[in-house]
Protein backbone atom coordinates (compact mmCIF):
# COMPACT_ATOMS: atom_id res chain seq x y z
CA UNK A 1 0.00 0.00 0.00
CA UNK A 2 1.21 3.53 -0.69
CA UNK A 3 2.95 5.26 2.19
CA UNK A 4 4.95 8.39 2.90
CA UNK A 5 8.73 8.17 2.57
CA UNK A 6 9.09 8.73 6.31
CA UNK A 7 6.74 5.82 7.00
CA UNK A 8 8.65 3.60 4.60
CA UNK A 9 11.91 4.52 6.37
CA UNK A 10 10.53 3.85 9.86
CA UNK A 11 9.08 0.55 8.68
CA UNK A 12 12.36 -0.47 7.01
CA UNK A 13 14.44 0.57 10.02
CA UNK A 14 12.31 -1.34 12.56
CA UNK A 15 11.68 -4.42 10.43
CA UNK A 16 15.34 -4.66 9.51
CA UNK A 17 16.43 -4.50 13.15
CA UNK A 18 14.61 -7.81 13.52
CA UNK A 19 15.85 -9.20 10.20
CA UNK A 20 19.48 -8.24 10.88
CA UNK A 21 19.31 -9.73 14.37
CA UNK A 22 18.00 -13.06 13.08
CA UNK A 23 20.44 -13.08 10.16
CA UNK A 24 23.46 -12.40 12.38
CA UNK A 25 22.49 -14.88 15.08
CA UNK A 26 21.86 -17.56 12.46
CA UNK A 27 25.06 -16.91 10.49
CA UNK A 28 27.26 -16.84 13.58
CA UNK A 29 25.64 -20.02 14.87
CA UNK A 30 26.18 -21.72 11.50
CA UNK A 31 29.82 -20.57 11.34
CA UNK A 32 30.64 -21.64 14.89
CA UNK A 33 28.63 -24.79 15.46
CA UNK A 34 27.34 -26.24 12.17
CA UNK A 35 29.93 -25.60 9.46
CA UNK A 36 32.75 -24.90 11.94
CA UNK A 37 34.24 -22.21 9.71
CA UNK A 38 35.02 -20.09 12.79
CA UNK A 39 36.77 -21.02 16.02
CA UNK A 40 34.14 -21.82 18.66
CA UNK A 41 36.66 -22.52 21.45
CA UNK A 42 36.03 -19.10 23.00
CA UNK A 43 32.27 -19.19 22.40
CA UNK A 44 30.22 -16.51 20.73
CA UNK A 45 32.28 -13.87 18.92
CA UNK A 46 30.54 -10.70 20.15
CA UNK A 47 32.66 -8.13 18.26
CA UNK A 48 32.00 -9.96 14.96
CA UNK A 49 28.31 -10.23 15.82
CA UNK A 50 27.97 -6.49 16.46
CA UNK A 51 29.93 -5.53 13.32
CA UNK A 52 27.73 -7.85 11.27
CA UNK A 53 24.55 -6.60 12.94
CA UNK A 54 25.22 -2.92 12.25
CA UNK A 55 26.39 -3.66 8.70
CA UNK A 56 23.38 -5.91 7.92
CA UNK A 57 20.91 -3.45 9.45
CA UNK A 58 22.29 -0.55 7.39
CA UNK A 59 22.30 -2.53 4.13
CA UNK A 60 18.81 -3.95 4.77
CA UNK A 61 17.41 -0.51 5.58
CA UNK A 62 18.86 0.87 2.36
CA UNK A 63 17.30 -2.02 0.43
CA UNK A 64 14.00 -1.31 2.20
CA UNK A 65 13.99 2.24 0.85
CA UNK A 66 14.07 1.12 -2.80
CA UNK A 67 10.43 1.56 -3.88
CA UNK A 68 10.63 -0.79 -6.86
CA UNK A 69 11.28 -3.85 -4.66
CA UNK A 70 7.84 -3.94 -2.94
CA UNK A 71 6.19 -3.11 -6.27
CA UNK A 72 8.01 -6.06 -7.83
CA UNK A 73 6.78 -8.32 -5.00
CA UNK A 74 3.18 -7.17 -5.40
CA UNK A 75 3.26 -7.56 -9.18
CA UNK A 76 4.79 -11.04 -8.85
CA UNK A 77 2.11 -12.06 -6.33
CA UNK A 78 -0.72 -10.58 -8.43
CA UNK A 79 0.14 -13.07 -11.19
CA UNK A 80 -0.37 -15.93 -8.74
CA UNK A 81 -3.06 -14.66 -6.36
CA UNK A 82 -5.00 -11.53 -5.42
CA UNK A 83 -5.13 -9.34 -2.32
CA UNK A 84 -8.49 -10.77 -1.24
CA UNK A 85 -6.71 -14.05 -0.45
CA UNK A 86 -5.06 -12.36 2.55
CA UNK A 87 -2.24 -14.43 4.03
CA UNK A 88 -1.66 -16.36 0.81
CA UNK A 89 -1.19 -13.12 -1.09
CA UNK A 90 1.09 -11.75 1.65
CA UNK A 91 3.15 -14.94 1.60
CA UNK A 92 3.57 -14.64 -2.16
CA UNK A 93 4.49 -10.95 -2.01
CA UNK A 94 7.21 -11.87 0.47
CA UNK A 95 8.87 -14.48 -1.80
CA UNK A 96 10.63 -12.14 -4.29
CA UNK A 97 11.21 -9.40 -1.72
CA UNK A 98 12.79 -11.82 0.74
CA UNK A 99 14.86 -13.38 -2.04
CA UNK A 100 16.37 -10.00 -2.92
CA UNK A 101 17.13 -9.23 0.74
CA UNK A 102 18.51 -12.70 1.51
CA UNK A 103 20.80 -12.83 -1.54
CA UNK A 104 22.24 -9.36 -0.99
CA UNK A 105 22.61 -9.65 2.79
CA UNK A 106 23.94 -13.19 2.80
CA UNK A 107 26.58 -12.36 0.22
CA UNK A 108 27.65 -9.00 1.67
CA UNK A 109 27.79 -10.16 5.30
CA UNK A 110 29.70 -13.28 4.25
CA UNK A 111 32.13 -11.19 2.20
CA UNK A 112 32.64 -8.80 5.12
CA UNK A 113 33.37 -11.69 7.49
CA UNK A 114 35.49 -13.92 5.28
CA UNK A 115 37.30 -11.49 3.02
CA UNK A 116 37.39 -8.06 4.65
CA UNK A 117 37.71 -9.03 8.32
CA UNK A 118 39.10 -12.54 7.86
CA UNK A 119 41.54 -11.91 5.00
CA UNK A 120 40.29 -14.84 2.88
CA UNK A 121 40.29 -14.67 -0.93
CA UNK A 122 37.09 -13.45 -2.61
CA UNK A 123 36.12 -16.98 -3.68
CA UNK A 124 35.55 -17.79 0.02
CA UNK A 125 32.57 -15.42 -0.02
CA UNK A 126 30.97 -17.48 -2.80
CA UNK A 127 31.31 -20.72 -0.85
CA UNK A 128 30.05 -19.04 2.33
CA UNK A 129 27.08 -17.70 0.41
CA UNK A 130 26.24 -21.11 -1.02
CA UNK A 131 26.31 -22.83 2.37
CA UNK A 132 24.26 -20.13 4.12
CA UNK A 133 21.69 -18.90 1.59
CA UNK A 134 19.00 -21.52 2.19
CA UNK A 135 18.87 -21.21 6.01
CA UNK A 136 19.19 -17.42 5.73
CA UNK A 137 16.35 -17.24 3.19
CA UNK A 138 14.07 -19.41 5.34
CA UNK A 139 14.79 -17.53 8.58
CA UNK A 140 14.41 -14.09 7.00
CA UNK A 141 11.22 -15.17 5.22
CA UNK A 142 9.62 -16.26 8.50
CA UNK A 143 10.65 -13.08 10.31
CA UNK A 144 9.46 -10.72 7.59
CA UNK A 145 6.23 -12.64 6.95
CA UNK A 146 5.28 -12.56 10.63
CA UNK A 147 6.41 -9.02 11.45
CA UNK A 148 5.85 -7.01 8.26
CA UNK A 149 2.16 -6.25 8.91
CA UNK A 150 2.45 -5.28 12.59
CA UNK A 151 5.57 -3.20 11.93
CA UNK A 152 3.91 -1.43 8.99
CA UNK A 153 0.97 -0.58 11.28
CA UNK A 154 3.40 0.73 13.93
CA UNK A 155 5.30 2.81 11.34
CA UNK A 156 2.03 4.29 10.04
CA UNK A 157 1.03 5.19 13.60
CA UNK A 158 4.43 6.75 14.38
CA UNK A 159 4.39 8.79 11.14
CA UNK A 160 0.66 9.60 11.22
CA UNK A 161 0.20 7.94 7.82
CA UNK A 162 -3.10 6.01 7.81
CA UNK A 163 -3.43 3.07 5.46
CA UNK A 164 -5.61 3.76 2.42
CA UNK A 165 -9.10 2.31 2.66
CA UNK A 166 -9.70 -0.82 0.62
CA UNK A 167 -12.89 -0.72 -1.47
Amino acid sequence: MPMKTSTRFVKAAILNLCTALVLCVLCEYLALYVFKTADASNGWIWPMFFINFVFAWCIATIIGMIPSIPEFGVNWAMKRSNPSEGAKFGALVNVPINTIYAVILCYLVGTLDACVLGGAPLIASVFGFLQNIIPVWIACYIVTFLLQGPIENLARKICDDPAPQMH
